[in-house]
């Protein structure tokens, strides 16, 4: 059974307490069941600026993996493109970013090219099936939604990963999101901030689009804080008319993923393909947003999702 998860971790670096990297290791074994693959959103790393302005955040995922691994865990690995310094939101000097942790055991990563900041990967066809040309790579990174664009008051934001692997001899394409923050201080922000939701969306649905057209029985996933609730413009303009939110499937009440002046939003989402969408299944482990006053603090201000999708295992590429 393939599981992939995604999960906030609220500015998570290298230099966070041993406590909290334990409950996090702790959730993601003992909530998650330990998932093929892991979205993560805000990896911290402050510093340093290799050559070029990138921030690595290697010793972040090294400290959550040994967590996993103290949880009783598989040994993870990781993906990610270092962002460039200060250029891509968040948190000031926080440099956050969304990555990848996978189980090799389970799942396996067909690196290829070397990917910069800056580099936005495309899509060859071949043989019959569409593969990325840099992989992890940055989808559009440059495009005003992602990179800013002071015409249209858009700040720079994080930057959407797309990622191919291998899994049990299939192939499996994951694209993370971590869109443009809902904060704000007046409506005219709000405004602003909504339609570069909007803009991101369709960039990220055009490129899963040209997936499919390459391949209609491609196997794909868009998952992260998508930073909007179920039926808002945002997810309705990235899922198009080919794919499903699993949230859209929760139970009424069930389906929160955080809690903003005590009311639940679901703001992280996960979407599947067509040839995912049998049988699937998503799982929203209540076990931040529901922490109850006087227990220890939460690891993190979002709840993780995690998907089953039986249909992958019985895909066939004839």
């Amino acid at each position: 059974m393939l599981t992939i998860a995604t999960f906030n971790l609220c500015n998570l670096g290298a230099g966070a307490s041993p406590t909290r990297f334990a409950r996090l290791g702790a959730i993601i074994v003992q909530e998650l069941g330990t998932p093929t693959i892991l979205a993560l959103q805000e990896i911290v790393a402050e510093s340093p600026e290799l050559a070029g302005g990138r921030v690595p955040a290697d010793a972040a995922y090294q400290a959550l993996i040994a967590a996993i691994l103290d949880a009783g865990g598989p040994a993870y690995t990781y993906r990610e493109i270092p962002p460039l310094a200060r250029q891509d939101g968040g948190m000031a000097g926080a440099n956050i970013r969304v990555g990848l942790l996978f189980d090799p055991a389970r799942a396996v990563f067909l690196d290829r090219g070397n990917a910069g900041p800056e580099d936005s990967t495309g899509i060859r066809f071949s043989g019959g099936s569409p593969s990325l040309t840099l992989n992890p790579g940055r989808i559009v990174p440059g495009h005003p939604a992602f990179a800013g664009d002071n015409r249209h008051h858009w700040a720079p934001s994080r930057k959407a990963l797309a990622a191919e692997f291998a899994v049990q001899g299939r192939r499996l394409f994951v694209i993370v999101c971590h869109f443009k923050s809902m904060r704000s201080i007046t409506r005219r922000e709000e405004d602003y901030a909504k339609k570069q939701r909007h803009a991101q969306a369709q960039v990220v649905h055009h490129f899963a689009a040209d997936l499919l057209a390459c391949d209609p029985r491609s196997a794909i996933v868009i998952l992260g804080d998508l930073n909007d609730l179920p039926g808002s413009k945002t997810l309705k303009l990235l899922k198009g008319e080919w794919f499903h939110n699993l949230l859209d499937d929760q139970p009424c009440g069930q389906g929160y993923t955080r809690r903003h002046g005590g009311q639940p939003q679901a703001l992280d989402h996960i979407l599947v393909s067509p040839a995912l969408r049998h049988g699937a299944t998503a799982r929203i482990p209540h076990v931040n947003s529901d922490a109850a006053p006087g227990e220890p603090e939460p690891a993190s201000d979002h709840d993780p999702v995690v998907a089953s999708l039986p249909a992958f295992a019985e895909m066939d590429y004839g």
